[in-house]
């Protein structure tokens, strides 16, 4: 059932740069139903468009925030920088917004949130069908690499698709390349990731692509 007015939910935030009330119509939740995560862990619906409720702009001034409150000067703001994303020029909406987030908490030095942000950004255009600015943000993303280094597996099977779906495969760091993990899944997405490189595959892929893959590869 679609949203009525009747049923379309607002929020109120105050805003963290100019200070002015606002209010805002949150987009509907998918009524779309999954359960496979990307290789990049981007969620299925209609988790992924709740994610996207979570991000507000203001609508006085431009500045983005998630469901933590941040502070910002004007300055901030207004610099070209914030107003451009970074010279990207990425076209405004829900990508754009995550990136300008992005540029706040990497501006805080909360790196983790940062690329989250970025990585976000990258998946909003993604269902955009915007492959030049989702790559955009996928590059923002690898260039955080040496402020944020791996530390587990999830972290290098998500970088590694990162690398791949901005076609940088063979720029992957030697650590992540060669990582051998203590489970059989994680070795079995590193192969299925590196084979796919191998073939200048830049697709969308699934966990249940993976689980696929093995199935029929020991029948």
């Amino acid at each position: 059932m679609s949203d009525t007015p009747e049923t379309l939910e607002t929020v109120r935030k105050r805003c963290g740069c100019c200070g002015e009330l606002y209010e805002l119509t949150l987009p509907p939740v998918s009524a779309e139903e999954g359960d496979v995560y990307d290789l990049d862990q981007r969620p299925p619906q209609p988790n992924r468009s709740v994610m996207y409720r979570q991000i507000f702009r203001c609508p006085y001034c431009g500045f983005v925030v998630g469901p933590k409150l941040r502070v910002v000067d004007e300055d901030f703001v207004k610099d070209p920088d914030y107003v451009s994303c970074e010279g990207n020029c990425l076209p405004e909406g829900t990508g754009a917004d995550f990136y300008r987030l992005g540029m706040t908490s990497f501006g805080e030095r909360d790196y983790v949130n940062a690329f989250e942000a970025f990585l976000r950004a990258a998946w909003a255009f993604d269902d955009a069908d915007d492959d030049v600015s989702a790559k955009k943000c996928r590059d923002r993303c690898i260039s955080m690499m040496g402020v944020l280094p791996g530390k587990n597996a999830y972290d290098y099977l998500v970088r590694a698709d990162i690398f791949r779906r901005a076609g940088r495969f063979s720029e992957l760091p030697d650590e992540i390349r060669n990582a051998h993990f203590p489970d059989g899944l994680s070795n079995s997405i590193m192969r299925f990731q590196a084979e796919k490189a191998a073939e200048g595959d830049r697709a969308r892929y699934t966990m249940k692509d993976v689980f696929d893959k093995i199935t029929h590869g020991n029948k």
